[in-house]
């Protein structure tokens, strides 16, 4: 296991029974506690178990499988850092359960993303996202403002599996309260930094472009935390435009800041926000689809609507890469 993700394992677990420690401390001092003694018994079982990985990161043994020596995966370690099994040597049963349970969480993460696409007077929306695995940590939402403005989501969690969509559920609840209440979108993404700088797993971060359209106007704003940048054909400027990072990515800093972008649009204007799943796909030559290519595709095909735009670029994408190599996620809007 490298260095920093050993390093960031031991600091979590440490903090993480420090604070335990902490909470029996104010309870045996006679404060007010809500902590029985049968809850007292079951805290200090805890921390013998973070006291047992500590010791077994300082003597080399963490992230390694007591029954074949390999490595221990480490998205298995983010979900359970006391895990010192690999999936190589669970048995059928376990791994028939652990098929189960994802199985369970892909179909309750489905339910969480979008039903249905807004209607939205003056623009055409479309939508697609396909999982490279049975769960994903791509993410896509829209909420409405109460001045009838639409919010716009797209995020990505770095890595893949059981963690990742754990983090994209906590996404997805955060902005369902926090979107519609806040309309300035740097505030509401460094609202959404602090939040996940203490419920991020330890090593991972989210990037997120937030977009807001106003109708009765046709102007869009944007703040880009860390995603890749949007594409914007300006149809008076007859180019291609990039929405580009306006921030960090969720969760790397306390004193992350993030800025607002605004733009005004014009019939026949074209924004394609997107995961990187799309761009880093390989061909068969090792080549990735990239940012060039999907600006040329934006180019020639301007003029269709958002739903014959996505038919027809999975097509040309499944051509290019024959298949899903990681959770992509697309959102066309189109200014009519």
């Amino acid at each position: 296991m490298e260095k920093n993700i050993l390093d960031r394992f031991r600091d979590a677990v440490k903090s993480h029974r420090d604070a335990l420690f902490e909470l029996l401390n104010v309870n045996s001092s006679g404060k007010s506690v809500c902590l029985a003694e049968c809850d007292v018994d079951e805290v200090s079982e805890v921390i013998k178990k973070h006291n047992n990985v500590l010791e077994r990161i300082d003597y080399g043994e963490f992230g390694k499988c007591t029954e074949c020596g390999g490595d221990v995966d480490i998205g298995h370690l983010e979900l359970d850092f006391t895990s010192q099994v690999c999936l190589d040597c669970y048995s059928d049963d376990q791994i028939r359960g652990l098929e189960r349970d994802l199985e369970l969480a892909a179909k309750v993460q489905k339910q969480l993303l979008p039903q249905e696409i807004p209607a939205l007077p003056g623009f055409q929306i479309a939508a697609h996202t396909e999982p490279a695995h049975i769960v994903t940590g791509d993410y896509f939402d829209f909420y409405k403002y109460p001045n009838d403005s639409q919010g716009i989501a797209i995020a990505d969690v770095m890595g893949k599996g059981l963690p990742a969509s754990i983090l994209m559920s906590k996404l997805q609840a955060f902005l369902r309260v926090l979107g519609p209440e806040q309309q300035e979108l740097h505030v509401l993404s460094s609202r959404l930094n602090e939040l996940f700088r203490y419920n991020l797993t330890l090593i991972r971060f989210i990037s997120l472009l937030l977009i807001k359209i106003n109708p009765q106007d046709k102007t869009l704003s944007y703040c880009n935390a860390g995603h890749n940048p949007g594409i914007w054909w300006d149809s008076r400027k007859n180019s291609l435009q990039l929405l580009k990072p306006t921030g960090p990515a969720l969760g790397l800093s306390h004193n992350s800041e993030f800025s607002l972008r605004n733009i005004q649009l014009s019939d026949g204007d074209l924004i394609v926000a997107y995961t990187d799943g799309i761009i880093e796909a390989k061909n068969e030559l090792n080549e990735e689809f990239g940012l060039e290519r999907l600006g040329w595709f934006v180019k020639v095909n301007k003029s269709k609507s958002p739903k014959e735009f996505l038919i027809d670029f999975r097509n040309a994408f499944k051509e290019f890469a024959k298949y899903i190599q990681d959770d992509m996620t697309m959102i066309v809007i189109k200014v009519v």
